[in-house]
């Protein structure tokens, strides 16, 4: 098949849906398909490339935070062409473009999560009123409008799909995320991180939704009992400075490391006694540093929010979103019963061997294009 994948963000952006479409295309090249990548041209890069195999085509765009808006969108995509073209939603502009850019092309749309209006944005608190009315003009004039005219609309979890008052009135078939096992594993041989039985991890963009406040907030709380534990904080974003605030008299302690290597970045995997995420929003629909985490048989800790607790299994422990009481006694448990800790390790790589990996998850898609193609 020629297959376009339309995604709003992609490399060299950084972050879930940007991976997931990577990979995704890589999977389907690497089963024999012709690839190509619709995107923002957001941070400025080449308008066009060929990357890994991909034909990469990039779009002007205003950047504005969180929503690249591509102008002249219908206009640009409607010259390509392709047996099947598959959008990620949301942001929602580029899935909005394929409807009105190829309307006789078979669309299938993964729709990642809801579009939650976080409280706060770049240390700007939102209105109640703001976020609610961001929420009406989303549903009616992109949500709706882009479901009600693709073939075949893709969830990553059924727990997430269910509570979405927005994707509980469709149809949809339920493909999670994955990532590429045999590429990963590749990449950790020949670490030899050293297992740090007191050391917590945690990766992601250093936003107000992904919950890292009560995270440092349980540090204290773990550290008034295991003086010797380590948190440490991968990535950036606008809360790194108020975060640091936080942890303050705690800085041997609680690192913030920004971004790292993919190779050091591994070997934090490995050698961490758990990872935890602690997000609190329907923005953090499934979580793919569990996945990651949970392929190197580290155990994992997360907020007990629809899509994730789907991820989790058991794999890992779940604890009350926003609650650093409960965060702080799950990390203690993790601790005080290593024997347990290495279970959920083990149950979390079997999981992901037998649900999570792309071989299998790029099969799954492929059998929806087919009867999207052949309907």
């Amino acid at each position: 098949m020629k297959i376009i994948q339309a995604s709003s963000y992609f490399y060299p952006h950084i972050g879930g849906v940007e991976t997931h479409c990577l990979e995704l295309s890589q999977s389907l090249r690497d089963l024999g398909h012709e690839v190509i990548v619709l995107c923002a041209e957001v941070p400025k890069s080449r308008p066009s490339e060929v990357l890994s195999g991909l034909t990469v085509y990039r779009f002007p765009a205003v950047n504005l935070p969180y929503i690249p808006y591509m102008y002249a969108l219908r206009r640009r995509i409607a010259q390509f062409n392709a047996d099947v073209v598959h959008s990620h939603y949301p942001p929602p502009f580029i899935s909005y473009g394929v409807v009105k850019g190829l309307p006789h092309v078979p669309h299938v749309l993964t729709y990642h999560c809801d579009l939650e209006i976080p409280d706060n944005m770049a240390n700007l608190r939102i209105p109640n009123i703001c976020k609610y009315l961001v929420d009406e003009v989303n549903t009616a004039v992109y949500a709706k409008p882009i479901l009600d005219n693709v073939a075949q609309i893709i969830a990553t979890t059924e727990s997430y799909a269910r509570t979405s008052s927005v994707l509980r009135d469709y149809r949809y078939e339920i493909v999670p995320n994955g990532i590429r096992l045999e590429t990963f594993d590749r990449h950790l041989l020949g670490l030899n991180g050293e297992n740090r039985r007191h050391q917590i991890l945690f990766v992601g963009r250093l936003s107000s939704v992904k919950g890292v406040d009560y995270l440092v907030k349980a540090a204290k709380i773990v550290l008034s009992q295991v003086s010797d534990a380590t948190f440490v904080i991968v990535g950036d974003g606008e809360e790194r400075e108020r975060l640091k605030r936080l942890a303050r008299g705690y800085e041997d302690r609680i690192k913030f490391c920004g971004h790292i290597s993919r190779a050091a970045l591994l070997k934090l995997y490995t050698s961490s006694a758990a990872l935890v995420l602690p997000s609190f929003t329907r923005l953090e629909a499934f979580g793919l540093v569990l996945l990651e985490a949970m392929a190197c048989e580290t155990p994992v800790i997360a907020s007990r929010i629809p899509g994730v607790l789907d991820v989790v299994g058991e794999g890992g422990l779940l604890v009350t979103p926003r609650d650093p009481s409960s965060l702080a006694n799950a990390i203690l448990k993790i601790f005080e019963n290593p024997t347990s800790a290495r279970s959920m390790g083990k149950n979390g790589r079997r999981r992901v061997e037998q649900k999570y990996d792309w071989k299998i998850i790029a099969q799954e898609i492929l059998d929806l294009y087919a009867n999207v193609v052949d309907a």
